[in-house]
């Protein structure tokens, strides 16, 4: 009786330090599942919607979110970036003015992807693994009237991480034409970070009205589709314009040391009718609110005729800015037009829902102020320094006249 005792009990010990040694090996401890989502029914379809123009293999994005084995690894960075508002990239603060390009989740689609990140991250079962899912390269509203290519190939060499490429495309335009959309097409996706697409033209004075022709036609962002003008609204191209097309390349950890080559396309899509011609205005560092201090800048302008506002738009600014514009009619009424947080190398129109009617004496008053709890980052191998002077930042509303 004593030797099976002390046999049974030699087993029981034997079983108890083999539990934890195998509780103690690296990667042996098994999280617990509590989410009811899984990847292959609940999660995947959100990612292929909301995610694939990036986050696919080959895209601009660091990592593909295609798979489960790709994605697991990144459960609690897709939670860090949901909860801090970093992803989708919109930059928009919650606000009564809806946007017609508005790069956000639902609040079922943040709930299927938190509830999943934190909850195990499950599987699913394998019958409904997706298909594979590769980056295509189309034009998101059909062929364009005409197609640009840039008069050169770029490369962004081996030792070289990020740069900046400008080129000077003609229009072989020999009469004004009218544009209702504007986009670019990359020939290696992996590597186009933004780009910039404006007027070039012979002549320009210094002398710039107050709302004057706009000469910004894209600002586009890898994932975002190109916004169409409708009904008679229009950019006007002068006859023997060029484009001046500015190209931000930039690398992700799978090209470092890798010779990368592009040579993207301009698209334009013509309009038939514009008798409603986009027009810009610039806020100027004058008027009567205007403000400087070291974390803070205040600005005001007066619309000299009463317009609708298409979209607005920033650049030159660091990247740790918050701006706030607010519309003020004469009679003293505020609307907030929008609250952001611009990103320096992901600059953004943002195109109101409906066009918003600004009458004759309207005060746009903007606030830009320094972000402390993001830091400058500091500029990489190609790129400019960062401005930390307010000054610099340039806001621009688009608008058209109003309809009489």
């Amino acid at each position: 009786m004593t030797m099976a005792r002390a046999s049974r009990g030699l087993t029981v010990c034997a079983l108890i330090v083999l539990a934890l040694t195998l509780a103690s090996a690296p990667g042996s401890a098994h999280k617990p599942i509590t989410s009811p989502f899984t990847y292959n029914d609940d999660v995947f379809p959100i990612l292929k919607e909301r995610c694939a123009r990036c986050h696919v293999p080959e895209g601009v994005a660091p990592m593909s979110l295609m798979t489960y084995d790709d994605t697991v690894p990144w459960g609690e960075s897709i939670r860090v970036e949901l909860l801090a508002g970093h992803m989708p990239p919109w930059g928009v603060d919650a606000s009564p003015t809806r946007f017609r390009n508005a790069q956000t989740l639902t609040a079922r689609e943040m709930n299927v992807l938190l509830t999943w990140a934190t909850g195990g991250t499950p599987f699913g079962t394998a019958e409904k693994t997706p298909p594979p899912v590769t980056s295509e390269r189309r034009w998101p509203l059909g062929t364009p009237d005409l197609e640009l290519p840039l008069p050169a190939a770029f490369t962004l060499a081996g030792d070289k991480q990020e740069d900046t490429a400008e080129f000077i495309v003609p229009t072989g335009f020999t009469e004004r034409r009218w544009l209702r959309a504007v986009d670019l097409l990359p020939e290696t996706p992996a590597i186009v970070r933004s780009a910039t697409v404006q007027i070039k033209t012979a002549g320009t004075t210094s002398s710039t009205p107050a709302i004057g022709a706009e000469p910004t036609l894209a600002l586009w962002l890898p994932g975002d589709d190109p916004i169409a003008t409708s009904g008679a609204t229009a950019f006007e191209v002068p006859a023997g314009a060029e484009l001046a097309v500015r190209v931000r390349y930039k690398k992700t950890w799978q090209y470092e040391r890798k010779e990368m080559r592009d040579r993207s396309v301009v698209g334009l899509y013509f309009a038939k009718d514009a008798s409603q011609p986009v027009r810009s205005m610039t806020l100027t560092h004058a008027g009567p609110a205007l403000q400087t201090n070291g974390s803070r800048r205040q600005l005001s302008d007066a619309i000299p005729d009463t317009v609708r506002a298409l979209s607005i738009y920033s650049s030159n600014q660091p990247s740790n800015v918050g701006i706030v514009v607010t519309a003020v009619s004469p009679t003293g009424d505020r609307r907030e037009l929008i609250a952001f947080h611009p990103q320096r190398d992901w600059t953004r129109r943002y195109w109101f829902q409906e066009p918003i009617a600004l009458e004759r004496g309207t005060r746009i008053e903007s606030t830009i102020s320094f972000d402390d709890e993001t830091p400058l980052r500091p500029a990489g191998p190609g790129t400019e320094p960062q401005s930390q002077d307010l000054s610099a930042v340039r806001l621009t509303l688009n608008v058209i006249s109003a309809a009489r």
